[in-house]
């Protein structure tokens, strides 16, 4: 009899300091509260060193769609323009995306260019910046390159672009490890916006790119 009164008072201590527990962890998170960015903060994502700086910069790139979470960027507008990694093109290769495209003549007559974005490239900048690889998307605007098994690369002439030579946002702020910032898209001027960056091993890892309203960025 002792012995099961000794066991129920350990129960029953084990229990509150388990719901003890659980309350501190529930108060740790609404007390969390966004703080604006300072301006050395905001200066950073506005300068050279994370955004902008030398072409192509593939973080701009992060801003050319809109997203809620990493699976639903467009994988089209992100590699429009490439990656900003260098890949060579064989004529075969070339050749062979003409003929799909129902391109007809020499390769050297060809009006526009042709970005190469090899799969293990895809996964690289994916996984540097969002932490997920292709595999992980919903693949949303990859139907829009030339895809061939036998060189497992994307293709895709252009003329024209989708980069973003200048990131500005006119305020942000932090969360816990949650960085927001806001801005209004004067590139393809469809109003106002919210990035949101995760900060991790001392970089950012992208979030989403969302539509915001217009109050929150103009107080």
């Amino acid at each position: 009899m002792k012995k099961s009164i000794i066991w129920v008072f350990a129960l029953i201590c084990a229990m509150t300091f388990l719901v003890g527990c659980e309350k501190q962890k529930i108060a740790e998170t609404v007390s969390t509260e966004a703080a604006p960015l300072t301006e050395e903060e905001l200066a950073y994502f506005n300068g050279d060193s994370f955004f902008n700086g030398d072409y192509l910069n593939i973080r701009n790139q992060f801003l050319s769609s809109v997203y809620d979470e990493p699976a639903y960027i467009d994988l089209f507008e992100l590699f429009y323009c490439g990656s900003g990694s260098v890949e060579t093109i064989t004529e075969d290769e070339l050749k062979a995306v003409m003929k799909i495209n129902g391109f007809t003549g020499n390769i050297d007559d060809l009006p526009c260019g042709c970005d190469k974005i090899s799969r293990s490239v895809i996964d690289k900048v994916l996984t540097d910046f969002m932490g997920i690889t292709l595999a992980d998307t919903n693949k949303i605007g990859l139907d829009h390159f030339v895809y061939l098994s036998q060189y497992d690369a994307y293709y895709h002439f252009h003329g024209d672009t989708n980069y973003r030579g200048k990131i500005n946002f006119s305020k942000g702020e932090r969360e816990g490890d949650i960085v927001r910032l806001f801005y209004n898209d004067e590139f393809i001027c469809d109003g106002y916006k919210v990035l949101t960056l995760q900060e991790r091993n001392s970089t950012y890892l992208f979030v989403s790119n969302q539509k915001a309203e217009s109050e929150i960025v103009t107080d």
